[in-house]
């Protein structure tokens, strides 16, 4: 039996990880800008505790993890797991992954890096990771990893199958993202409404919810926005030194942080999209300055991941880094504030041009 789907595209960006590649290879093939759909939301979200040692963590509860990344469009996603019963036919989960194929769906598979033949850690190191699967074959599973070193093509079932169940156990090499299995899980993602008309009254209305949710409180037990970003860093930079909770705590920071920073670079290339499209200057300017903040959090996660592997512990260079990541946020929210008005100038004279 062989299952095709339309040809896919590869699709990364230099902060993203797999999580944004996967999803807007999916957006690609169901006719959707991905720059648009998961670039026009921004936010600093985090559940103490919550997190998981994978590539495409991303703290999305309640929502699903694609409504959660694309909070102006109607873009949902479901995780599956396939195999055994739930997989029907060979007992190995195939099949469901056909079924979706057949059905125009293009399964995003949770996989171990181990296990792939193509991939620079293939019989070295574990390491939790998502791919496209677009063909399977009766010998192969065609997969597409945007990630580099990029790869679209076929490997052999048992490679996949292999990565696909991995129990990717705990690996030194990859402190960050093994000790989770890939569980042969898979998201379906797709729009599951009327996707929105991109108009100067929506951008004006996305730069104002994004502002107004860094600005406002946190919620209880999350911390967002500003000022939860203010208290993470606090918190983590008051941990001891060498402890076993700072250890965990840098973990967690270089895990959470990375789909957080590929969302800020993904936002400000939103805005210079934006910034072209309508000629308004502001937004090229908020764009730099989200730009800005996306570059901060590379001192804040590279900080975090080398005291965290060297166990030497370096929270007054982080604390640093952390104030100046804050700094260039809350430029970042003063030139959006201005971008806003500047949208909104442009959309009162359109509406009266029409009349």
């Amino acid at each position: 039996m062989t299952s095709t789907a339309t040809p896919v595209q590869l699709w990364t960006r230099d902060l993203g990880s797999c999580l944004h590649g996967t999803l807007a290879t999916v957006l690609l093939h169901d006719g959707h800008d991905p720059v648009t759909v998961l670039g026009a939301p921004w936010e600093f979200r985090r559940r103490p505790g919550a997190w998981t040692t994978e590539e495409y963590y991303f703290h999305a509860e309640p929502d699903s993890l694609a409504g959660r990344l694309a909070l102006f469009h109607p873009f949902e996603s479901t995780w599956h797991r396939s195999g055994g019963d739930a997989g029907g036919g060979t007992g190995d989960g195939l099949d469901e992954l056909r079924e979706a194929l057949a059905a125009g769906v293009l399964p995003i598979a949770a996989v171990d890096n181990f296990h792939l033949p193509f991939r620079p850690a293939f019989h070295d190191v574990h390491a939790a990771h998502l791919l496209v699967v677009y063909r399977i074959t009766g010998t192969d599973v065609y997969v597409s990893d945007a990630q580099p070193p990029a790869f679209q093509g076929p490997i052999p079932i048992a490679d996949f199958l292999n990565s696909w169940g991995s129990a990717n156990p705990a690996d030194d090499a990859d402190v960050f993202f093994s000790s989770s299995p890939s569980d042969r899980r898979w998201l379906h993602a797709r729009m599951s409404g009327a996707v929105p008309e991109t108009g100067l009254g929506w951008l004006a209305g996305v730069i104002r919810d994004n502002v107004e949710r860094y600005r406002r409180p946190s919620p209880p037990g999350t911390q967002t926005g500003v000022d939860g970003l203010r208290g993470y860093l606090a918190e983590l930079c008051a941990l001891e030194p060498g402890s076993a909770a700072a250890g965990e705590a840098l973990s967690e920071l270089y895990v959470i942080s990375w789909n957080i920073q590929a969302q800020a670079g993904l936002h400000a290339e939103f805005l210079r999209a934006q910034g072209l499209r309508w000629r308004i200057p502001e937004l090229a300017e908020a764009a730099a300055r989200v730009d800005a903040v996306a570059h901060g959090w590379t001192g804040v996660r590279m900080t975090g991941a080398h005291s965290r592997v060297w166990q030497r512990h370096r929270f007054d260079e982080l604390r640093a880094h952390g104030a100046e990541l804050v700094r260039r946020l809350e430029v970042a929210l003063e030139q959006l504030d201005l971008a806003a008005d500047a949208v909104g100038r442009q959309t009162e004279e359109e509406h009266r041009g029409h009349h």
